[in-house]
């Protein structure tokens, strides 16, 4: 039962690997989620005197671990905003390098406006410079193809709760041969355990106590689903709604989109507000009254609304379109944001 497990552990662990064009399965780490394996890039490979540049993009998971380490232990952080269309320019980021910058840490896919970045082009220019790059690929995998080789990434973290089908309690993180992130936990590892210090390779290093087995046996069900069904397939599908969806609720008026122009460069994540309406009120008649599930708030991702000018209304209400989405929920969706839109311009006036 044990070498059974293990091998399940194994067998997730080098399907993964390839997910990503990796080069060495043992440098694909287990971790919580991606917030955890964030924590570990960030705090692993960041010390007094260093310099990160990271985007008004990301996720909390990024934005405060690198907040605490500026606070409190004397990091340099630059933010990159985005364009009006939600993407940043890789030539920013070249303005912004320094003698000390030792990390670049991206978000692929924004969880809020879905605009996927241009990280080949922004991890060219660190590979120029030598400087490690990381991507947040918590939104971006399983819906649209990661090859670390030809986007030149060093470190990936990603999540299983996800597109990539998994339970919740179950991420990762994979590190590119010749970029090391030192340890800043220790304990149990199941080997070696006469070794008085944590295990310095890998995967161990960065590894500790018992694997989640159970959400690991999740995750590789999902990836051999995603496998089968084909990449490709599920994002042509998700983005053939989500344009469905843009484009029916372009027309009532009284509801504001962003980002949503040119789905080009995009993943299937669509947010609006209905005017003169805070967006969890819109997710509230949403849910009670049509049984549609959306997410509502800052999504996590103060600085993205911070750009957006929602702020002040609290956020938008984000529409997630998935593989098992249908047309007739994307219908139902638009139906149901016509009548609330309605609803509140007579409420108005």
């Amino acid at each position: 039962m044990c070498l059974e497990a293990g091998e399940v552990v194994e067998n997730t662990r080098k399907m993964l690997t390839r997910f990503f064009n990796g080069t060495d399965s043992n440098r694909l780490c287990f971790s919580y989620n991606s917030t955890d394996a964030l924590n570990m890039i960030i705090s692993g490979m960041l010390k007094k005197g260093d310099h990160a540049i990271t985007t008004t993009i990301e996720h909390n998971s990024v934005i405060r671990p690198l907040y605490h380490l500026a606070k409190f232990n004397g990091v340099e952080v630059d933010h990159i905003p985005f364009n009006s269309k939600g993407f940043v320019d890789p030539e920013d980021f070249k303005k912004k390098f320094k003698k000390n910058t030792r990390i670049v840490i991206v978000n692929h896919a924004s969880n809020v406006i879905g605009t996927i970045q241009p990280v080949k082009e922004i991890g060219k220019l660190c590979r120029e410079k030598g400087i490690p790059f990381a991507i947040d690929v918590s939104q971006s995998a399983g819906k649209i193809p990661i090859d670390m080789e030809e986007l030149n990434v060093d470190v990936i973290a990603f999540t299983g709760h996800k597109s990539l089908l998994g339970p919740t309690g179950i991420g990762g993180l994979y590190v590119r041969e010749g970029i090391e992130i030192r340890h800043t936990r220790a304990g149990g590892t199941g080997v070696r355990s006469a070794v008085k210090t944590h295990l310095y390779e890998y995967p161990y290093r960065l590894e500790y106590g018992t694997a989640n087995t159970l959400g690991i046996a999740g995750l590789h069900a999902g990836l051999k689903w995603i496998e089968k069904k084909g990449l490709n397939n599920i994002h042509g599908h998700e983005m053939k709604l989500t344009t469905m969806l843009r484009d029916g609720l372009k027309k009532i008026k009284g509801v504001t989109l962003y980002c949503q122009d040119d789905l080009s460069d995009h993943i299937s994540i669509l947010p609006c507000n209905v005017d003169g309406m805070e967006a969890i009120n819109t997710g509230t008649l949403l849910d009670v009254d049509y049984n549609i599930a959306i997410r509502t708030g800052l999504h996590c991702a103060p600085l993205v609304h911070e750009q957006l000018g929602t702020t002040e209304i609290h956020g938008a209400a984000r529409f997630g379109i998935g593989p098992f989405t249908t047309e007739e929920h994307i219908t139902a969706a638009i139906t149901a944001v016509e009548e609330i839109a309605d609803m509140q311009k007579k409420k108005s006036g």
